[in-house]
C-alpha cells in the first residue's frame, strides 16, 4: 500500500546540500519531505574531506564561482554554531588555514601559477620559506621547498555535518524517509510531489537534490541537465597519537592531507572520468600513500582505517546548477562538483529565496536553464 504524504516542499536527496536546503526551507516554516534512496549524507558527501578553501580551489577564474565560495565560506561559522546549538552536535568546524607545499620545480611553478590566479582574484594567500612551513608543520618532509600559506582556509566534518543537519531537521518538525528513490511527479505541465515504490508526496515545489542520481529522474520537460559522475577516491588513517601528525590541512599539486580533531587523517583525492563505478583500486591506493609520504613521511606508521570511492556530481562547465527549471515549482541544486560541501550554506540560502519568489542576481551564473539556450544556440 502506498503511503500518502502532503508537504510544501519535497527534496529528493539527502545529501549535504539536499539537507542543508530542506533545513533552511524549514527554517522559513515549510513543510518539508526529504527522500534519500540510500540513507542520510551517504552521496558525495560522505567520502568528502570537508574543505572549505576558496583560495586554494582557485584554479578557476569564473569571478562568479569566486563570489559565490567566498560568500558561502563568510556565512559558515555562524551557520554551524547554529546547527550546533540546535542539534547538540559537532560539525569538526576548524580554523587553522592550509599550507601549499611544493617538493620539486614543478611544484614550485604550478603554486606559482596558482598563486599569479589568486593574486587576480583578490584572494589572500602568503608565500612561507621552507623554514616557515616546518615551523608551522614540523613533521613535513626535509625536501619541502616552500610554498603557500591560506589563513582564512577552513574545514568541516561532512559526516558530522549531515547529521547534525538531519538532526535539526528533524528536530524542527521535517522527516527524512531513507531508502526511498524518488522521481518527481508532473501534473498539468507542473511539479505535484515525488514518488516511489512505496511513498507518494504531494508537494506545491519539488528540489531535486540528488547528486550524480538527478540525471537520472531528470524530466525531459526540464530540458538538457548534461550531469555525469566524476570518481574520487579517499583513504582515512589513524594513528596512536589522538593530536595526529598535522594541525593544518597540507598540500601538494598532487595530493591533500586533511586532520580531524579526533585524530583521523584523510588522504585524497583522485579525479577519474569512470563512470558510476566505485570500486576502490590499487593503483589509487598507491597513488596517494606515496604522494602523501613524500610530503608526510610519518602516514608510514598510521593505519589505513577506510578507503573509499564516491562520485561527484559534475556538469559541463563545472559550475553547479541551482534554482528554477523549466518546469513550474521544479527546481534543482546540483552539479557542485567537488564543492558541495563548501557551496551548501549559500546554495540553501539562495534556493530557498528562490522558491520564495526572490531569485538573487547571484544565481545568474548557475541558471539551470542555461544549457537548454546552448543547446538552442547549437
Amino acid at each position: 500500500m502506498t503511503r500518502r504524504l502532503d508537504a510544501d516542499v519535497v527534496v529528493i536527496g539527502g545529501g549535504v546540500v539536499g539537507l542543508a536546503c530542506a533545513d533552511e526551507l524549514s527554517s522559513r516554516g515549510k513543510r518539508i519531505v526529504v527522500l534519500e534512496r540510500e540513507h542520510a549524507g551517504a552521496g558525495a558527501g560522505n567520502v568528502a574531506a570537508g574543505m572549505l578553501a576558496p583560495v586554494s580551489e582557485s584554479e578557476a577564474e569564473e569571478p562568479a564561482f569566486v563570489d559565490l565560495a567566498l560568500a558561502s565560506c563568510d556565512m559558515y561559522e555562524s551557520w554551524v554554531q547554529g546547527i550546533e546549538a540546535a542539534s547538540g552536535l559537532r560539525c569538526g568546524y576548524r580554523t587553522e588555514g592550509s599550507l601549499l607545499l611544493a617538493l620539486h620545480r614543478d611544484h614550485e611553478e604550478e603554486l606559482e601559477r596558482l598563486a599569479a590566479i589568486q593574486q587576480r582574484l583578490g584572494l589572500a594567500s602568503q608565500p612561507i620559506t621552507r623554514d616557515e612551513a616546518i615551523e608551522k608543520e614540523p613533521y613535513v618532509s626535509p625536501r619541502v621547498l616552500g610554498g603557500l600559506f591560506a589563513p582564512n582556509d577552513r574545514q568541516v566534518d561532512p559526516r558530522r555535518l549531515t547529521r547534525a543537519l538531519a538532526a535539526r531537521l528533524t528536530g524542527r518538525g521535517g522527516t527524512i524517509l531513507e531508502g526511498h528513490a524518488a522521481k518527481p511527479q508532473l501534473a498539468g505541465g507542473r511539479a505535484a510531489g515525488a514518488v516511489t515504490e512505496e511513498v507518494d508526496v504531494r508537494a506545491e515545489c519539488v528540489l531535486l537534490a540528488g547528486g550524480v542520481w538527478s540525471g537520472a529522474v531528470w524530466p525531459e520537460e526540464a530540458g538538457l541537465l548534461p550531469l555525469r559522475p566524476v570518481k574520487g577516491q579517499l583513504l582515512r588513517l589513524r594513528g596512536p597519537s589522538p593530536e595526529g601528525l598535522i594541525r593544518h590541512v597540507v598540500r601538494t599539486p598532487d595530493v591533500y592531507l586533511v586532520p580531524r580533531e579526533d585524530g583521523e587523517l584523510l588522504i585524497g583525492a583522485t579525479s577519474e572520468e569512470q563512470g558510476f563505478d566505485t570500486s576502490v583500486t590499487v593503483w589509487a591506493v598507491m597513488d596517494l600513500l606515496r604522494e602523501a609520504w613524500r610530503v608526510l613521511p610519518g602516514i608510514a606508521e598510521l593505519a589505513v582505517s577506510e578507503m573509499q570511492a564516491g562520485l561527484r556530481p559534475a556538469l559541463r562547465d563545472h559550475l553547479p546548477a541551482i534554482g528554477a527549471t523549466r518546469v513550474e515549482g521544479l527546481f534543482v541544486a546540483t552539479g557542485h562538483y567537488r564543492h558541495g560541501v563548501m557551496l551548501a550554506p549559500i546554495t540553501a540560502r539562495l534556493l530557498a529565496d528562490a522558491i520564495d519568489g526572490a531569485a538573487s542576481e547571484m544565481l545568474r551564473a548557475f541558471d539551470p536553464r542555461r544549457f537548454a539556450v546552448e543547446a538552442k544556440a547549437g
